[in-house]
């Protein structure tokens, strides 16, 4: 009985952490504590009110990307009121929300007082008119200290973007961006960058750092960042909708991911992206700033939109990237005031259909992409098994006629054997308890599976 349970125990971990380990498929969600705090109403399938935050990672959600903002209530939104949300306690509570939910952490530092966008890289007001020198040392001990405070707050992230979409300039005093101004926006990144590397030294954390552009200036800017010496990041982040894309189609994108994984050695995510569901109803007054989908011909419709996010994922899993997240997909209409409306001028791009209730639309199942991906995998090669499983002491592979190299990995994705089968079988007697990975090496294929040993 207690190997059983240990066994059900183990197969659920197991199917988690595939989840989390094929992919990281998520949501920016910067906007739904505003949402609830102003009366939104998010419900499932069955009509019943649903926390938003469970109810992405019920549906197998396992990133959230939150936006900080240095001050926003410098800044009055339309109704008249300083705005508070996104900054650092709106990130805090939104983190602790998401991560009780198993859900990883992912920080975009805008540096500025409101939305920092590709025409747009307005510094704080705090910090404008700083000579150089005191702007950098604002830079870092402002990196830093929201680094301590959500570290404080138990909400640690495990990726932290220096900037949101940074392709023409960072961190000006003016408002368009007055373009890149060299050594100087090299030295504002890098000394971000350090203060992300200070904080994981002083605190033995492995903090990811990540740059962010968009689809249409990714490959030229890499090139720019590493000429002008900015080459201390881990993740490129790139920002993809078809509605902005000059792309007119997804091999485009996938080839822009294998060329700057292969270029620069980086890990490629996709940190914002979103299609319309709808173009012809509204939920309030507040107008829609997307409506088509540009160079693409995906229909606007909820399949649409679910069709649209499969390719994407397909695409950019095929490309080796390494995740994908939705922007605002939780920005439903409320009481929420922005800089420019009430409500949302974006709830025809959300996950939820204003039209019956704000009841899920078929989007969500994006973020069973993995298991999708298993099984096709599996139907590939579901002549090869692993027997027995679970198993204590050898497992036979069963379905190749020849002896294969293989590697054996921990849930945590550490080698803890690599050996050669004999006879098709593998000594696992070394090995804890625990559920592994094994993979062959059959030709020039890799083929991996899953077993538990007990």
């Amino acid at each position: 009985m207690k190997k059983l349970f240990s066994f059900i125990v183990l197969t659920l971990f197991l199917h988690n952490y595939i989840q989390s380990q094929c992919f990281s498929i998520g949501a920016d969600m910067s906007y739904a504590n505003s949402v609830l705090e102003k009366g939104g109403i998010y419900r499932d399938s069955s009509g019943n009110i649903t926390n938003p935050y469970a109810f992405f990672a019920q549906k197998g959600a396992n990133m959230v990307r939150i936006r900080l903002w240095h001050t926003p209530e410098n800044n009055i939104d339309i109704c008249g009121n300083p705005i508070s949300t996104n900054n650092l306690e709106d990130v805090v509570l939104a983190f602790k929300r998401a991560k009780i939910q198993g859900m990883k952490l992912n920080l975009s530092i805008h540096y500025g007082d409101y939305f920092n966008d590709h025409g747009n890289q307005k510094m704080p007001k705090a910090w404008i008119g700083l000579p150089p020198s005191l702007l950098l040392d604002s830079i870092y001990n402002y990196t830093y200290a929201v680094l301590k405070k959500l570290d404080t707050e138990g909400v640690t992230p495990d990726i932290v973007a220096i900037g949101n979409e940074t392709t023409y300039g960072f961190i000006n005093e003016t408002a368009p961006t007055n373009g890149w101004i060299w050594p100087n926006d090299a030295d504002k990144f890098n000394i971000a960058l350090t203060a992300v590397d200070n904080f994981n030294r002083v605190n033995n954390y492995s903090i990811k750092k990540a740059v962010h552009f968009t689809d249409n200036t990714a490959g030229w800017l890499a090139g720019l960042f590493y000429s002008k010496n900015i080459k201390n990041f881990d993740i490129i982040g790139i920002s993809f909708y078809p509605y902005f894309s000059d792309f007119d189609s997804l091999q485009q994108l996938g080839s822009l991911i294998t060329e700057l994984k292969t270029t620069y050695k980086k890990e490629i995510m996709i940190f914002e992206t979103g299609t319309p569901w709808t173009n012809s109803a509204y939920a309030d007054s507040y107008g829609n700033f997307m409506g088509n989908n540009g160079n693409f011909n995906y229909p606007i419709t909820p399949q649409g939109q679910k069709d649209f996010l499969f390719d994407l994922a397909n695409t950019v899993y095929n490309a080796g990237g390494t995740g994908i997240l939705y922007w605002e997909p939780a920005w439903i209409s409320s009481g929420m005031c922005d800089l420019w409306g009430q409500g949302s001028s974006y709830e025809n791009v959300s996950f939820f259909d204003f039209q019956n209730g704000n009841r899920p639309l078929p989007a969500f199942d994006i973020f069973n992409f993995c298991s999708t991906l298993s099984l096709k995998e599996e139907k590939i090669y579901d002549n090869i098994l692993i027997f027995p499983n679970p198993a204590s002491n050898e497992i036979k592979i069963i379905g190749i006629q020849q002896d294969v190299a293989i590697k054996i990995t921990d849930v945590l994705g550490r080698i803890v054997k690599n050996t050669f089968s004999k006879n098709n079988s593998v000594d696992i007697n070394d090995i804890p308890v625990g559920g592994y990975t094994i993979s062959l090496f059959i030709d020039d294929k890799i083929v991996s599976k899953k077993f538990i040993k007990i």
